[in-house]
C-alpha cells in the first residue's frame, strides 16, 4: 500500500537526479569553457600549426618534381621549335617579301583568270567591274600612282598599307571588299575615296607625265557610293548583273590579299592603326604588326596547351595513386608545378636573349618568347590568388573544427 512517504521518496530521488544533471552540465560547461579559453589563449599557435599543415599538404613531392622537370622541358622545347620555325614572324628578315607572300596566298582560280583576261576587257564605268577583272588584276587599293595629283602621300612601298582602309585587318573586310567591287581606293585616316583607272594619264613625283601605263588614281569617288554600289546594292539585288558573284569574288580577293600581306615583311598594321598615321608608322618600324601579334598568339596557345596537358596528367596520376580528401589542395600542388615551370622557362629565355645581345651585339628576336612571358605572368597572379583562397578556406574549416572540437 502506497503512502505519502513513498511519493516524497520518489520526488526526492527525482530532485536529486535533476540536481546531478545540473551539476554534470555545469562541469561540462566549465570544461568546455576551459577548452575554449585554451584555444583563444593559443590561437596564434593553433593558426601557425594549421598553416604548417597546409604547407605540408601542398608541398611538392618527388612525383611532383618529376612533373616540374617535364613541364619545364616541354616549355623550353616549345620555345626552341618556335624560334627555329620557318614561319617565325618576329623580325622582318624572317618573313617573305611581297612577291613570295603573294605567290603563296594566290588561289589557282586567280591564275586561270589571269590567262584568259585582257586589259581591253576592263570596265570603263565608275563603280562597275567584272568578275574576270577582279580575279585578274591587282586589288585597286594597292595603287600609289596618281596620288600626287591629289596631294596624297601613300607612304611608298613600305607604308602604303597604312594609308588605305582596304589593308586594315578589320576595316578591310568592309572597305576593301567594296573597293574591289567598285575599282576604287579609300584612304586613311580621311576615308576619302578615288576611282582607279589603267593608263599613263597621270604625273609622276618628278612632275612629268608617266611613260608607262599602270593603275592610277584618276578621279574623286564618293565613299558612300563605294559602299552602296560595292556592297549594299549587290546584297539587295543579287541576281542583277552578276552582283552576288561579284561580291563573293571581291570578298574572296580581299581574304587572299590580307592573307598575303599578313605574312609579308611589312605585314598588316594593327586594327585601326591607320587612323593615326604617325603611330602606325612607328609601330610598323618597330615590328609591331599583325604578324608579330599572330606569332605571340601562337606562343600563348602552345604554352597554355603544354600547361593543360601537364596539369591533366599530374592530377590523374596523383588521384590514382594517393588518397586525396581535398582536391583543392591537389590543385595547389598542380598550380605550383605549372607556375614554377613557366617561370624557369621564361627566365632561361630572357637569359638567352641577354646573352645573344652581349655576344652578338643584338638580341636574337626570333627566340624571344613574349607569349610565354604573358602566360607566366598570368599564372603567377592566378596561382597566388587561388592558393590564397584555398588556404583561407582550409584555415577557416580547420579552425572551426578546433573550436567545435570536431
Amino acid at each position: 500500500m502506497k503512502n505519502k512517504f513513498d511519493s516524497l521518496k520518489k520526488e526526492n530521488e527525482a530532485n536529486q537526479k535533476g540536481v546531478q544533471e545540473i551539476i554534470t552540465n555545469l562541469n561540462n560547461i566549465q570544461e568546455e569553457t576551459k577548452r575554449i579559453s585554451l584555444v583563444a589563449k593559443n590561437v596564434n599557435i593553433i593558426i601557425s600549426d594549421l598553416d604548417k599543415q597546409f604547407e605540408s599538404a601542398t608541398k611538392l613531392k618527388k612525383v611532383d618534381i618529376v612533373f616540374l622537370f617535364l613541364a619545364t622541358a616541354l616549355q623550353i622545347t616549345r620555345q626552341y621549335l618556335l624560334a627555329k620555325s620557318t614561319n617565325n614572324a618576329f623580325g622582318m628578315e624572317n618573313r617573305p617579301n611581297d612577291k613570295e607572300a603573294a605567290k603563296k596566298a594566290d588561289g589557282p582560280f586567280k591564275h586561270i583568270m589571269q590567262e584568259k583576261y585582257h586589259i581591253d576587257n576592263r570596265e570603263s564605268h565608275f563603280y562597275h567591274i567584272s568578275v574576270e577583272e577582279i580575279w585578274s588584276k591587282p586589288v585597286p587599293f594597292d595603287v600609289q600612282s596618281g596620288s600626287t595629283n591629289f596631294g596624297i602621300n601613300m607612304g611608298g612601298g613600305n607604308y602604303h598599307r597604312l594609308a588605305t582602309a582596304g589593308h586594315d585587318p578589320i576595316l578591310g573586310w568592309i572597305f576593301g571588299t567594296a573597293n574591289i567591287a567598285t575599282r576604287t581606293v579609300t584612304t586613311l585616316p580621311t576615308f576619302e575615296s578615288f576611282h582607279v583607272k589603267y593608263g599613263n594619264n597621270f604625273f609622276t613625283r618628278s612632275g612629268e607625265q608617266s611613260k608607262r601605263a599602270m593603275d592610277f588614281m584618276s578621279n574623286h569617288a564618293q565613299t558612300s557610293k563605294v559602299l552602296q554600289y560595292g556592297i549594299t546594292n549587290r546584297i539587295l539585288h543579287p541576281s542583277k548583273d552578276r552582283n552576288l558573284e561579284i561580291l563573293i569574288s571581291a570578298l574572296a580577293m580581299e581574304a587572299i590579299h590580307l592573307k598575303s600581306d599578313y605574312s609579308s615583311r611589312r605585314s598588316l598594321s594593327l586594327p585601326f592603326a591607320g587612323l593615326s598615321p604617325t603611330i602606325a608608322k612607328k609601330a610598323s618600324d618597330m615590328g609591331i604588326d599583325m604578324a608579330s601579334v599572330g606569332h605571340i598568339s601562337k606562343q600563348v596557345g602552345i604554352a597554355v596547351t603544354v600547361n593543360t596537358i601537364v596539369s591533366l596528367l599530374h592530377r590523374l596520376l596523383i588521384l590514382s595513386t594517393e588518397e586525396i580528401m581535398n582536391t583543392n589542395l591537389l590543385q595547389v600542388r598542380t598550380n605550383k608545378i605549372i607556375t614554377y615551370s613557366n617561370t624557369i622557362a621564361t627566365a632561361s629565355n630572357l637569359a638567352y636573349i641577354g646573352a645573344t645581345a652581349a655576344l652578338k651585339g643584338a638580341p636574337d628576336m626570333k627566340a624571344l618568347d613574349i607569349g610565354g612571358f604573358l602566360v607566366t605572368l598570368y599564372k603567377l597572379i592566378s596561382s597566388v590568388n587561388f592558393q590564397n583562397k584555398v588556404k583561407e578556406e582550409f584555415l577557416e574549416k580547420e579552425f572551426y573544427n578546433k573550436v567545435m572540437n570536431e
